[in-house]
């Protein structure tokens, strides 16, 4: 029996790790609404290894804003051949705008799910309403935290491929703590101060639980000083890559950091964790968001917060619980 010819989708989707994780949600929704369609990503190179293993796209194509004009013109011979009958355009940029060009004699619907910027709202609770409004799936509007989160829990699949995705591949036996500092690029005062890190690091150590750093290249420098300070704290800030960052948050007891756009993939892979604002009005409007409980702490100045609070916090989270995400 031959099978009937499946639809090809595209979704339109470039920007920073934050937004990236974000979209994970619409991904997924899209995935139910077109099962048997062929979704193509279009996006950017540089979260191509993390997004090639999600189930939600059946292809990854990464030159959506190449430099180079003849790439330009490949790319766009390349769209009009594969004859998309959907577009989703959550970009909504001049180059989504001129891609958009290329469709206008067609029969492809162009769809732009894109946010408003000043509705005060969460961008997953937004974008999830004015997707279902688009497509006539489920409620158009949702409360404060009631839209399905990003959900990047699928790197349990890579990880039963892949020994790179275990804590013992990064040397962490038994339970142990994801600690993601702010890096160097980020103004001080939105910065929790080494020291207290340290202090963080020594009582988990205390409690029976590794701290593992994790961050970019970035924060290389307070990871050394970490590990140095509090003897058995695990540096491997600048050694994971995203896969493997969201494969250890699937296994840690909790994570811990400031509001950096990696603390947004670490609580999508499924871990509990508590984020730091300072200066937010409302962070509730901004927060990561997952499965998992999320307890934002709130200071004028992060110095205030005391590890011993944030130990406090993680306990209310259940972060010594005995169970992790991951099976």
């Amino acid at each position: 029996m031959i099978e009937p010819e499946r639809d090809t989708v595209y979704v339109l989707h470039w920007g920073d790790l934050t937004s990236t994780v974000r979209m994970l949600a619409s991904a997924k929704t899209l995935r139910q609404v077109h099962k048997r369609d062929r979704i193509v990503l279009l996006t950017t190179p540089e979260f191509e290894s993390f997004l090639k293993h999600s189930p939600f796209f059946n292809a990854i194509e990464i030159d959506a804003r190449p430099d180079g004009r003849p790439q330009t013109v490949a790319r766009d011979k390349r769209l009009k051949a594969a004859h998309p009958t959907r577009v989703y355009d959550l970009v909504g940029d001049n180059t989504s705008r001129k891609l958009k060009g290329l469709f206008r004699f067609s029969k492809c619907d162009w769809l732009e799910i894109l946010p408003s910027r000043k509705s005060g709202e969460h961008p997953v609770d937004e974008i999830a309403g004015r997707l279902n409004a688009t497509i006539g799936l489920g409620p158009a509007h949702f409360p404060l935290g009631g839209a399905p989160s990003p959900d990047a829990s699928w790197v349990d699949f890579l990880a039963r491929k892949s020994r790179m995705l275990d804590p013992e591949y990064f040397g962490l036996n038994g339970p142990f703590a994801l600690l993601a500092p702010a890096g160097d690029d980020v103004k001080p005062a939105l910065r929790w101060p080494k020291e207290k890190w340290a202090n963080l690091a020594h009582e988990l150590l205390q409690a029976g639980i590794t701290p593992a750093l994790v961050g970019g290249p970035d924060t290389r420098e307070i990871g050394r000083y970490v590990s140095q300070v509090a003897p058995g704290a695990r540096d491997i800030t600048g050694k994971a890559k995203l896969p493997q960052l969201a494969g250890l948050a699937r296994r840690t007891r909790f994570v811990f950091g400031e509001d950096t756009p990696l603390l947004h993939l670490l609580v999508a892979a499924g871990a509990p964790a508590l984020a730091l604002y300072a200066g937010v009005e409302d962070p509730a409007l901004n927060a990561p968001r997952g499965d998992a409980p999320v307890i934002l702490m709130h200071a004028p100045v992060l110095a205030q917060v005391a590890p011993s609070e944030a130990m406090a916090a993680m306990r209310f989270a259940g972060g010594f619980s005995d169970s992790t995400a991951a099976a």
